[in-house]
């Protein structure tokens, strides 16, 4: 393994140490309070990112039940995972408390907020995608996109709303559902994958228009390699054809992006954080990440307890530390799991954790450490 990649696991390792994001920064810090990196983050996506949207939609959404969220206090969060999410993580990251509030989930008082530039928003909802077919009962990619408009159009900020846009964070999350809904008979891969990517830049292309100057995307992960697709192999092995998509996705937006950016984009600075080369080192590298487990999910049922979604039927979590694991259900990581990536692709060097530059970087002008700074409570 490089050098680089083991320094990068080792510093994830000591950030799960930790009891929280926030007792880490504070540790480090020693209490001093610091102004976040960013002015605020909106986010859009799906459940690697959805902090509650789908606790708003009717059947048939997807909803994050218990014992999703139980590691965090309180009634179900309406987070896929056993905790925080990359959503959280990385607003911890910059220094914020979590993620801002599921934009469903807002009262009056929030969106007067929001309108005043207080508080950011979270638009992104569990089963969606890039493609607007993605997803039944789910808020699309393009649909969040509108809500944000709305709200964008509304705004009155200091001292601009541009300034204020240009200086926030937006966080992109995609793709994965798409290749779950992916239909062999009437769509070839590569004519699928070209489709899902040039939907995204539209996107990406719409956020810009918008005001969005700083944008983080995380791409595909290792979709192959979940449990949920390692059910289907006869030797339970990563499904290959899965994982080969993934990576002409991830590889295809790459090149279109930065084409599509230097053209039409050009005072947009985005990093591109490899969901897939993260989980695939920590997938053949467990032990350096301190997972026990990187195949079977913690809460599920059956063969890699994957053989229906965590919280359906007769469905458990396990009693084992959750930090051992690497997928909490079929589909997600643990949030162990995400602390480790988000390290990765915030202070990774070089493209294979984050191309052209990794997150510390895009939200700095000299790629400060993140994770010294205080977390703030206004969102």
């Amino acid at each position: 393994m490089a050098k680089s990649t083991f320094l990068v696991f080792v510093l994830g390792l000591v950030a799960v140490c930790c009891s929280s994001a926030a007792e880490a920064a504070r540790a480090v810090t020693g209490g001093e309070n610091r102004q976040p990196l960013v002015n605020r983050v909106y986010v859009f996506g799906d459940s690697l990112v959805d902090v509650g949207n789908n606790d708003y939609l009717p059947p048939p959404a997807p909803r994050a039940n218990r014992p999703y969220g139980m590691d965090l206090p309180g009634r179900p969060t309406g987070r896929f995972t056993n905790g925080y999410n990359l959503a959280d993580i990385i607003s911890q990251r910059l220094g914020f408390k979590t993620s801002p509030k599921a934009y469903l989930s807002m009262w009056p008082l929030d969106k007067f907020l929001l309108g005043f530039c207080q508080i950011g928003a979270n638009y992104a909802s569990g089963g969606s995608g890039i493609l607007d077919t993605t997803g039944e009962g789910t808020l699309t990619m393009r649909t969040q996109i509108k809500y944000f408009k709305r709200a964008a159009d509304q705004m009155f900020c200091f001292p601009s709303k541009e300034d204020h846009l240009a200086n926030s964070l937006f966080l992109l999350s995609g793709g994965g559902n798409d290749f779950l809904a992916f239909n062999p008979s009437t769509d070839s891969v590569p004519a699928y994958i070209a489709k899902m990517v040039s939907t995204y830049i539209e996107h990406i292309q719409s956020l810009y228009n918008l005001g969005a100057r700083m944008v983080g995307i995380l791409d595909v992960p290792p979709v192959g390699c979940t449990p949920g697709l390692r059910l289907g192999t006869s030797n339970g092995a990563c499904n290959d054809v899965a994982n080969s998509m993934a990576q002409g996705f991830n590889n295809l937006l790459r090149t279109q992006l930065a084409d599509t950016v230097a053209a039409n984009m050009k005072d947009l600075k985005y990093s591109i954080a490899s969901n897939y080369n993260i989980l695939t080192d920590m997938i053949f590298n467990p032990f350096i990440a301190g997972f026990k487990e990187v195949e079977t999910a913690c809460c599920g049922v059956g063969r890699f307890m994957a053989e229906d979604m965590c919280s359906h039927g007769n469905t458990t979590a396990c009693t084992d530390n959750h930090n051992d694991y690497m997928f909490w259900d079929k589909i997600h990581g643990t949030q162990a799991t995400y602390e480790h990536g988000v390290v990765a692709f915030f202070y990774g060097n070089g493209p294979k954790y984050a191309d052209p530059i990794n997150f510390s970087t895009l939200v700095t002008k000299k790629g400060a450490v993140a994770s010294t700074i205080e977390l703030v409570t206004d969102e």
